[in-house]
């Protein structure tokens, strides 16, 4: 699920102290060119900027919080933990900083520390749609749901246009295989957004357990329009065409989003039904065999 990103890019705090005047001004210069790059998402060149800036001004805040959103952006996350940790450390209430450091802990797969720190901001940030559904998709990697549905719910109560609240609200529904109420929360997603993508190929799986096959592959599409290497949205559609019968094409894109993704055990699964319909016993069992031991 998606995470809300914090990027304080002219939050300039400058520093004095032994640095002088010139020094500061050069870093703020870099800063600024630091982050006119992370804009451009020319992530290696904002990283150089801002350590030009830190270069001029070790206490500068900004410069670390923003060179880590650089580092995290470059997959480079031992590196953007430092920069937030520092930055933290300089500022003990740079709020920002910690709400970074959060997402950056849940993309290693660290979610009760990135919790601890969106609990830390809980006050600063208790006004913050988005926060709320930054800690409602910790919460659901936890397997809090109910507190993490209570988040989502507090989100959309203070940003009823926030459609990443509803996308991730239906996907507790959509777990609980509750696809009715999955599925008014993805198209009140797509309503107020129509780039939810993750809420268009929802839809579409949803539809297709319906046997609205046709309807389905609508939504799929769409949703592949907007990413078209999804390996997940790809076995989507690929299931979809096997139900209308199109097996050949449907083969192509199961097997393009195993080689995207061949950890995706529902690939292997829908490629076994292509070769239960072609009438391969053999070749179904061997993949619904490697469906199994990925599940």
């Amino acid at each position: 699920m998606k995470i809300a990103k914090y990027l304080f890019i002219f939050n300039i705090v400058v520093f004095l102290g032994s640095c002088g005047t010139d020094k500061t001004e050069e870093s703020i210069k870099f800063f600024k060119r630091g982050n006119y790059k992370l804009k451009d998402k020319e992530y290696q060149e904002a990283i150089h900027w801002f350590d030009e800036s830190i270069k001029q001004n070790p206490k500068f805040a900004d410069a670390y919080n923003n060179r880590g959103l650089a580092n995290q952006k470059f997959d480079k996350l031992d590196d953007a933990l430092k920069d937030f940790d520092k930055a933290i450390e300089l500022d003990k209430k740079y709020w920002e900083a910690y709400y970074n450091r959060s997402e950056a802990l849940a993309q290693r797969g660290d979610f009760q520390n990135a919790l601890t720190d969106l609990e830390k901001i809980a006050i600063p940030f208790k006004d913050s749609s988005f926060y709320y559904v930054s800690r409602g998709n910790i919460k659901t990697q936890l397997q809090n749901l109910s507190g993490a549905t209570a988040d989502f719910e507090k989100a959309i109560q203070l940003n009823p246009k926030n459609a990443e609240a509803y996308t991730n609200h239906g996907v507790i529904y959509f777990e609980n295989k509750e696809y009715n109420l999955a599925k008014k929360d993805f198209l009140k997603a797509i309503e107020i957004n129509s780039a939810q993508d993750f809420a268009l190929n929802n839809v579409a799986y949803i539809l297709a357990e319906e046997k609205k096959f046709e309807e389905a592959l609508k939504y799929v599409d769409a949703a592949l329009k907007i990413n078209p290497t999804q390996p997940y949205y790809i076995n989507n559609k690929g299931m979809i065409l096997l139900n209308l019968g199109k097996l050949d094409i449907a083969k192509e894109l199961i097997e393009k989003s195993i080689r995207l993704d061949d950890k995706n055990y529902l690939a292997y699964q829908n490629l076994g039904h292509y070769f239960e319909l072609k009438g391969d016993k053999s070749k179904a069992n061997e993949n619904f065999e490697k469906a199994k031991n990925l599940e």
